[in-house]
Formats: structure tokens, C-alpha cells, sequence
């Protein structure tokens, strides 16, 4: 839709047209707003862990007590969110969000960073190491480790609205990007992404967007997890086990990688430069610190199910989280059963 909003509603009459001929109850295709998936991402985490609502022992339906409601950290491939109970008013309207669930009130902080889900961002960071090398042919790559080569076209790097690309661009110019395997330029490469300068009296995630102090335990999914998981980083390591692990792979030489990691995996060369980014965005991006850091923690399920914004979209679609706490059904005694069926049998006799 960013690049041609009128083939994305063509595609959208397409998809209306082909599911509209099947016997369901079509309502419409549309594309998500950055903070429905956010938020719909929150109702799946805190749904399955049940700090909504949970059957209690005594066989009632009911708001557990004491028990604080979940973050959410998703990292998609062209966008990132964060979705959490904020200890403070939201000033900035445009980031806030209401929920009604269970008869409980839930006012919530959430944003969307469009282009830094992880493959725009590593996208936008390939463009600018290309346009600050001193050779047009070129690319001396911090965040790949020593040894590794690929090359890539004008055009496969500066196909997205998320990269701006130079005034006289040659789609078909072959670039050969090199792995210089250096972590610290890796980090100062990766920080130039970002604007973490919040205006006077004013807390902010970055690039000016408002946002609250981080609050509570956060459930952090999707991308964060799979390159997490690849480190063996998601069993609650402290923040300076992760960051010396993280720095010992990105030493590592590119015949020294394929060498430990023998199986195939296309994202190898990316794993250190998707660490680092990672850290970046969680630290000085979403404000994280050492002593919060072990408030995170790295998942791919909630009890068992898989986490994202689909579960939580359906609930919400389809009115299955009620507006109001869910009353008590209560059923009619045995001895009025016995007696009903007793004068249906005598009425038909």
C-alpha cells in the first residue's frame, strides 16, 4: 500500500471477490494498522497466560486478583511493536488504546515503528554503509563476519519505500558486499538508524515518538525469539551473559561459523548483525536497562500456542471477550427436571 495504494486495493477486490463465492459470512478484507497488531498481540499473550480471566476452582469464570497483565514485544520483517500497561497517563492520544475485557478496564500503551522490523532495518542498513563507502562497487560490512562475500544488485537493495535511494540509481550495478566482522562498528553502524533525542521534558522511545517508562514483564516474540533462540539466549540469561555471547559470535571468522554451524541456514551471516540490532532497539530504543533486562523474556508460545496477533483479532472480531464480566448460568434443580419430564410423558400418554 506505501508503494502503490491502488494494486493493494486491487488485490483487496480480488480476495473479496474469490472468498465472497464461498458459504461463509464474508465481513471485508483490510489491511491492519501497526497498533491493532500491537494490541492484538497483548490480547494473545495475557489471554493465554490468563491474566484476563481464569476458571477458578470453584467453577466460576472470574478476573484474577494480584496477578499484573503482560507487555508485548513483536519484531516482524518490516515492523516492530510495543504494547504494555503503563504506570502513568498516556500523553500522546495517538499511542493509547482501551480495552474493555471481562468486565476490566485496560488502558494501554502501544506503537508501531514502520521500516525497523528486522529485514527493512537490516535493508536500511546495508544502504547507508553502501552510500558512505568510499568505492561505488563496494560494501565493507561490519555486522558480517571476516571471509564472508555476496553479491547484490542496485535494484534488490533499494526496492523498498524504506530505503531512499541515490538521486541517479543503476538498477542492474552489481555490488559486492564484504564481512569486515567488527561489533563495535557494527553497533555504531546500526545506532545511525535511529534518533534517540527526546524533546525537553519529554520521555520517548525514538525517533521522537512519546512513550511511557517501560512497566512490568514483557513477552518478546516472533523475530526477537528466532535469533534469540539460534544464540541459545531465551533461558533468562543475564543481560551480561547475552552481551558477552553475542560479541563471541560476532568475532567469529565466516569459515569458523560454517565450520560450528555445518547445517545450511541462509540467515547465518545475519545473525550477528540481527543480535545487535536487537539490543539496540530494546536498550536505547524502547529504553530497557540491565536491571529491567531480566523483566524480558524471549518466547515463541504462550501455554503451549503459538504467539501473535491473529488469536487475539479473532477474540476481539468475533465478540468472544465479552464487554462485561461473564454472569453465572445457573441450572434448574434435579428434582424440576424429574418433575418436567415426568408431566411431558403423562401429557403425551
Amino acid at each position: 500500500r506505501e508503494q502503490n495504494s491502488t494494486k493493494a486495493e486491487q488485490v483487496f477486490a480480488e480476495v473479496s471477490k474469490a472468498i465472497g463465492k464461498y458459504p461463509v459470512d464474508f465481513r471485508g478484507a483490510q489491511i491492519l494498522t501497526g497498533n491493532e497488531e500491537g494490541s492484538f498481540g497483548w490480547i494473545t499473550i495475557n489471554y493465554l497466560l490468563e491474566t484476563l480471566v481464569k476458571y477458578s476452582f470453584a467453577e466460576k469464570w472470574e478476573h484474577p486478583r494480584d496477578t499484573e497483565v503482560l507487555g508485548a514485544l513483536d519484531l516482524g520483517g518490516a515492523s516492530t511493536q510495543i504494547t504494555f500497561q503503563p504506570g502513568v497517563t498516556t500523553e500522546d492520544n495517538s499511542t493509547s488504546t482501551f480495552f474493555r475485557l471481562y468486565g476490566s478496564n485496560y488502558s494501554l500503551y502501544t506503537h508501531s515503528y514502520l521500516c525497523y522490523g528486522q529485514t527493512q532495518a537490516l535493508k536500511m542498513l546495508l544502504a547507508d554503509l553502501h552510500q558512505g563507502s568510499p568505492s561505488p562497487q563496494e560494501i565493507s560490512h561490519p555486522c558480517y563476519p571476516t571471509g564472508y562475500r555476496e553479491n547484490v544488485t542496485m535494484s534488490e537493495l533499494y526496492n523498498s519505500p524504506c530505503v531512499r535511494a541515490p538521486s541517479t540509481p543503476s538498477p542492474a550495478q552489481v555490488l559486492t558486499v564484504i564481512g569486515t566482522g567488527d561489533p563495535a562498528a557494527c553497533s555504531t553502524a546500526i545506532r545511525k538508524l535511529f534518533n534517540f533525542t527526546c524533546g525537553a521534558n519529554r520521555t520517548c522511545g525514538f525517533n521522537g515518538v512519546y512513550q511511557p517508562p517501560v512497566r512490568g514483564q514483557f513477552f518478546a516474540f516472533a523475530g526477537f525469539y528466532y535469533t534469540f533462540h539460534f544464540l541459545n539466549l531465551t533461558s533468562q540469561q543475564s543481560f551480561s551473559d547475552v552481551n558477552s555471547t553475542i560479541q563471541t559470535f560476532c568475532n567469529k571468522s565466516w569459515a569458523e561459523l560454517l565450520e560450528t554451524f555445518p547445517q545450511e541456514d541462509k540467515f547465518l551471516h545475519q545473525y550477528c548483525s540481527m543480535a545487535i540490532y536487537i539490543l539496540t532497539l530494546l536498550l536505547d530504543g524502547y529504553k530497557f536497562n540491565e536491571h529491567t533486562w531480566s523483566n524480558i523474556h524471549f518466547s515463541r508460545q504462550a501455554a503451549n500456542t503459538d504467539i501473535g496477533w491473529t488469536l487475539g483479532f479473532m477474540l476481539n472480531l468475533t465478540n468472544m471477550i465479552p464487554t462485561e464480566a461473564p454472569e453465572q448460568v445457573k441450572g434448574h434443580q434435579p428434582s424440576m427436571w424429574a418433575g418436567a419430564v415426568s408431566f411431558i410423558v403423562l401429557a403425551i400418554v
